[in-house]
C-alpha cells in the first residue's frame, strides 16, 4: 500500500500536465479547449502527436507558500516555526483545510476533425490525479508547543491513475447555439483512498503524547489480494512478482462531458457551460487491498550524550478482507463568459472554474484578455481571483494554429513578486502552478465556427 501511494506521488511528480489549462478556455485556436467544454470546437481539423501533443507539471494547493512560511526577523531568514515569529501572525494565513493536489492528462492519442454539420474528435488520454487534505490543527501543534491536545481527523488522502478511451461530437444547432459531447470508457491503474477517522496529539514542554486510527483502501493491477490477513510488518507480499496482462480491464469505469455555447449581441457576447468527468470508476475484487493502521506514540527528545532518541510506538498496519468498490471522478462544472471587440481580434473573458474532488471542492474565477492575431495566432493573459490568489499572479498562453502545426505553450499563477535568501531567489505568494505546452498536426483550413 506505502509502494501504491509513493509510485502515484512519483508519477505525478515527473509527468503531470494540466487536466484543466484554464487560460486556453477563450483560445479559439487550441484544441485544448475541448477537454474544458465539449461545446469549444477549434478553428481547424487536428491530428495531435503521440505524448507530445501534452506535456508538462501541475500542481494546485491553498497553503503552501513562501510568504506563508518564511519570515524576516531582525536581519536573518527564518521560518513560521521560529520563536520571534507569533503564531497568530502564521495562523491567520493558513486556511481551515488545507489541500495540495497534483494532476495530469497526458494525451496519448487524439484526432478532430469536421464534416458538413459536426465536428467529431477521439482519442486516448493517460490521467493521474493524487490529492491530500490537513486541517490547521496540524500546523498548529508544530508552532505551539503548549499543553493542548490537537485533531487530526482532517488528514486524508485519494489518488488515482486510469486510462480514457473518449468519443466526442460538437454541433451548431444554429448560427448562434453549439451544443457537444463525449463519451468514455475507462481503465483503471491504481487507486489509493484513506483517511484518519480517529486521532489526536498531545504536546508539552516534556513530551509529544499521541494516537492515530484509520483506514487505507486501494486497487492495482499489480496487488496479490491472496494477502495474509492480520497484522503485517513486510508489505512487499502485497504486490505481484509479475504481471499478468489479463488484469487489464477488471478495473472499469464510463463518464460523460456534456456542454453548450450562446452567441447574443450578434456574436459579440458568449456565454457557455461545460460539465466534464461525470462519471465513475469500479475497481475490481482482484486487485485490491484494505487495510486499518493504529498507532501510538511518545517522543521526549534526544539524548545528547547517547545520541539516542528517547521514543516509544505501539500498533501497527493489519490488512483486512480486500473488496471491490466504486469511486465517482473528479467531476468540474466551467461557466464563460467572453465579450469580443474590434471583430473578434480581442476578448475579454470570465470563467468560473470548480472542481468537485474527493477530499474537497476547488472553486476559482479566472479573468482574461485574449489577443487574437489573424488566424493563424492567438495569446491570453489570464488573473485568477479566487483560491486565495494575490494579484500581481497571472497566467500566459500563446497558440500558433497555422494549417500545417499548432504549437501551444502556456502557464497558470505565474507570480511576479520573488524574494532572495542568499544566492536563490523564489517566488513569494505563489502557491500553485501549472505549466505546459504541446505540438499537433492542423489537417484543414481556417473554419469560422
Amino acid at each position: 500500500m506505502k509502494r501504491l501511494i509513493v509510485t502515484i506521488v512519483a508519477l505525478c511528480a515527473l509527468t503531470a500536465a494540466s487536466a484543466q489549462m484554464r487560460t486556453s478556455y477563450f483560445m479559439e485556436g487550441s484544441y485544448f479547449r475541448t477537454d474544458l467544454n465539449p461545446a469549444l470546437a477549434p478553428t481547424r481539423s487536428y491530428i495531435a502527436l503521440p505524448v507530445m501533443s501534452g506535456m508538462g507539471m501541475g500542481m494546485n494547493n491553498n497553503f503552501l507558500s513562501v510568504d506563508n512560511f518564511i519570515y524576516s526577523r531582525e536581519g536573518q531568514t527564518v521560518t513560521a516555526l521560529d520563536s520571534r515569529v507569533e503564531s497568530s501572525e502564521f495562523l491567520n494565513k493558513l486556511p481551515q483545510l488545507g489541500h495540495l493536489s497534483l494532476n495530469s492528462n497526458i494525451n496519448i492519442l487524439g484526432v478532430g476533425f469536421y464534416t458538413k454539420k459536426m465536428f467529431w474528435n477521439f482519442g486516448i488520454n493517460a490521467r493521474i490525479g493524487v490529492d491530500f487534505t490537513a486541517g490547521k490543527e496540524l500546523f498548529s501543534a508544530l508552532k505551539n508547543l503548549g499543553n493542548h491536545t490537537y485533531d487530526l481527523t482532517t488528514v486524508g488522502v485519494d489518488g488515482s491513475a486510469y486510462t480514457e478511451v473518449y468519443l466526442g461530437f460538437n454541433r451548431r444547432v444554429t448560427k448562434w447555439m453549439a451544443i457537444g459531447a463525449r463519451v468514455k470508457g475507462i481503465v483503471g491503474i491504481a487507486n489509493v483512498n484513506g483517511s484518519v477517522t480517529s486521532g489526536n496529539f498531545n504536546i508539552t514542554k516534556s513530551e509529544v503524547v499521541g494516537n492515530v486510527y484509520g483506514q487505507l483502501r486501494g486497487s492495482c493491477m499489480m496487488i496479490n489480494s491472496n494477502y495474509t490477513r492480520g497484522e503485517i510488518e513486510d508489505t512487499s507480499e502485497l504486490f505481484l512478482e509479475e504481471f499478468n496482462p489479463k488484469d487489464i480491464g477488471k478495473s472499469w469505469g464510463l463518464a460523460v462531458d456534456f456542454g453548450a455555447e450562446v452567441r447574443l449581441l450578434s456574436d459579440h457576447l458568449r456565454l457557455s457551460v461545460g460539465v466534464t468527468d461525470l462519471g465513475f470508476t469500479k475497481w475490481s475484487s482482484s486487485g485490491a487491498a484494505a487495510a486499518e493502521f493504529n498507532y501510538g506514540f511518545k517522543y521526549r527528545g534526544m539524548n545528547i550524550d547517547t545520541g539516542e532518541w528517547d521514543a516509544e510506538a505501539d500498533g501497527g498496519l493489519t490488512m483486512t478482507e480486500p473488496m471491490g468498490y466504486t469511486r465517482r471522478l473528479n467531476a468540474t462544472l466551467n461557466i464563460g463568459a467572453e465579450y469580443n471587440i474590434l471583430n473578434n481580434h480581442i476578448a475579454f473573458g470570465l470563467l468560473s472554474h470548480t472542481e468537485f474532488r474527493q477530499l474537497y471542492t476547488l472553486s476559482e474565477l479566472t479573468a482574461s484578455v485574449n489577443f487574437r492575431l489573424g488566424k493563424v495566432f492567438t495569446t491570453t493573459l489570464s488573473h485568477t481571483f479566487c483560491g486565495r490568489n494575490r494579484p500581481g499572479i497571472f497566467g500566459f498562453a500563446l497558440n500558433l494554429h497555422t494549417a500545417g502545426p499548432n504549437l501551444f505553450f502556456g502557464a497558470d499563477y505565474i507570480d511576479t513578486s520573488y524574494v532572495a535568501a542568499g544566492q536563490a531567489i523564489a517566488p513569494k505568494f505563489q502557491k500553485s502552478f501549472n505549466f505546459y505546452m504541446g505540438m499537433g498536426l492542423n489537417i484543414s483550413k481556417y473554419k469560422r465556427y
